[in-house]
């Protein structure tokens, strides 16, 4: 091989996600179970729907007992909101793993998409008169690139969600309850007083209090690819 053409291949890897993350190694091109299910299956958008419906009818089912304004839903945004698959394919076809670096990279591209089903329960809670909480484990320092992406999916802050919780990193604990305790105090503060949750959507176990009714939790099924799944059997199509 001349120098010119080691040259010209140096400066195509480095251009490439699949020659920094192995090393030069050949990447890996088949995609985990999990991976697959939510890139190509019509059955993960079909159970995502099923599960915003289900959220849907039981929110319509207890709302009309409280007042406009006085009720609120909590949605983890990672694989229930914003589908984030792409970013799980770059990592299986390179064989490596998740890290915070290239997670970062990944939400700075605010290149999510959105979970089937999704907007539309948004779309729901808004004009059935509650308010919609996002509680996440994304980092503070991507809060912004966050909202940006959110916004390109159509949601928009104060008029389609009204509070956006991320943690700070590293020092925050991953768990979400203290950040589930402060909602109706931040809705409170905003001129919503006695506020109370009617539902969580989520994808993990965490995305609920431990004491939550667990029949007023809804679960979008990852494919098991990330934290620790709340679907019962993962890939079940229900």
């Amino acid at each position: 091989m001349t120098k010119l053409v080691k040259l010209a291949a140096s400066l195509v890897c480095l251009g490439l996600a699949a020659c920094t993350h192995t090393g030069g190694m050949e990447p890996v091109t088949e995609l985990k179970p999990g991976t697959a299910w939510v890139l190509n299956s019509d059955d993960w958008a079909s159970e995502a729907r099923e599960v915003f419906a289900e959220a849907t009818q039981h929110t319509d089912a207890v709302e009309g007992e409280r007042p406009d304004g006085s009720w609120y839903v909590v949605l983890d945004l990672d694989e229930t909101v914003m589908n984030n698959v792409a970013y799980q394919v770059q990592l299986d076809r390179t064989g490596t793993s998740y890290q915070s670096d290239t997670w970062f990279d990944w939400t700075q591209q605010e290149a999510a998409t959105a979970v089937p089903g999704a907007i539309a329960f948004v779309n729901y809670v808004n004009s059935a008169g509650g308010h919609v909480v996002f509680v996440t484990n994304r980092r503070d320092t991507e809060q912004l690139a966050t909202e940006v992406n959110l916004a390109k999916l159509g949601l928009l802050r104060g008029r389609d969600f009204r509070v956006l919780l991320t943690r700070a990193s590293p020092e925050a604990p991953s768990s979400k309850e203290a950040r589930f305790a402060l909602v109706p105090d931040m809705l409170e503060v905003q001129g919503y007083p006695d506020t109370v949750a009617l539902a969580y959507v989520g994808d993990a176990k965490g995305d609920r209090p431990a004491e939550w009714n667990s029949e007023a939790f809804f679960c979008i099924d990852n494919g098991a690819m990330y934290g620790d799944p709340c679907a019962s059997v993962p890939l079940s199509g229900r």
